[in-house]
Parts: C-alpha cells; sequence; structure tokens
C-alpha cells in the first residue's frame, strides 16, 4: 500500500515537471518571435514607460541594475529592428539606419554597465538624435 502511494507521488511529480518543462518551453518560442517596428518603438521610446525614459530615470538616480536590466531589453530590441522590412524606402538606407541604431542601444548598455550616467544619456541622446532621419525615409 505504502509502495502504491509512494510510486503514485513520484509519478506525479515527474508529471508536474515535464507539464513545466513544456509551459517553459512554450514560453521561450514565445518570446523568440520577432518584434515588428511598432512593437519596437512602442517598448523603447514610449514617453514614460518605454525603455530609453526608463534607462535615463534609473541612471540619473543611480539605479545601475535597473539601468541595466532596460538596456539589455533595448539592445535586445535594436538588434530585432533591422531584420524587419521597412514601409517604405530604401533596403540600403533602411539597413545602414538600423545598423546605427543597433550600434547605439549597445553603446546604452556598456554606459549603464560601466556605471556612466554622462555616457547613458550621450547615447540615449544619439538614439533620440537619429529618430527624424529614420522616420523620414522609411515611416
Amino acid at each position: 500500500m505504502i509502495r502504491k502511494l509512494i510510486r503514485s507521488a513520484v509519478f506525479a511529480g515527474l508529471g508536474m515537471v515535464g507539464l513545466f518543462l513544456s509551459y517553459g518551453a512554450a514560453v521561450s518560442a514565445a518570446d523568440d518571435k520577432l518584434p515588428d517596428i511598432g512593437e519596437i518603438m512602442k517598448k523603447g521610446h514610449a514617453k514614460t514607460d518605454g525603455y530609453l525614459a526608463k534607462i535615463g530615470a534609473s541612471a540619473k538616480a543611480g539605479k545601475w541594475e535597473d539601468a541595466q536590466t532596460d538596456a539589455k531589453s533595448l539592445v535586445i530590441l535594436g538588434d530585432a529592428l533591422g531584420k524587419n522590412k521597412p514601409p517604405k524606402g530604401d533596403a540600403k538606407s533602411w539597413e545602414a539606419l538600423s545598423k546605427k541604431y543597433s550600434a547605439n542601444t549597445a553603446a546604452v548598455l556598456k554606459a549603464a554597465e560601466a556605471k556612466d550616467a554622462k555616457g547613458v544619456s550621450a547615447a540615449l541622446g544619439a538614439i533620440g538624435k537619429s529618430c527624424g532621419e529614420c522616420h523620414k525615409s522609411h515611416k
């Protein structure tokens, strides 16, 4: 009787482990989905809760863990931007501008990791200054 209960508990536990592992795989697959340009801009550039605003505020407040975490997420978005096709404009221009954007997001992360508030501000400013050129050609 006790052996049957133990065996049932072991199998139930293994079933739960399998369920959690399959759930984790499904979540990972969903996270690997390429964000579109609109999603990248919203997550990155929203006025109050976009990564640019949050990183700037965190760096200014000396909350470096928060700045670094958000900067890592911004780099992921920066890398994803060039994998999208723009609504209009030349492919070579898109490639050049999206590479520049990606490099600027990497500069934000580098400055955040160095706990360099001025560097973070400069890198965020470079991203902000690039908006018009890209939007004019590709939005």
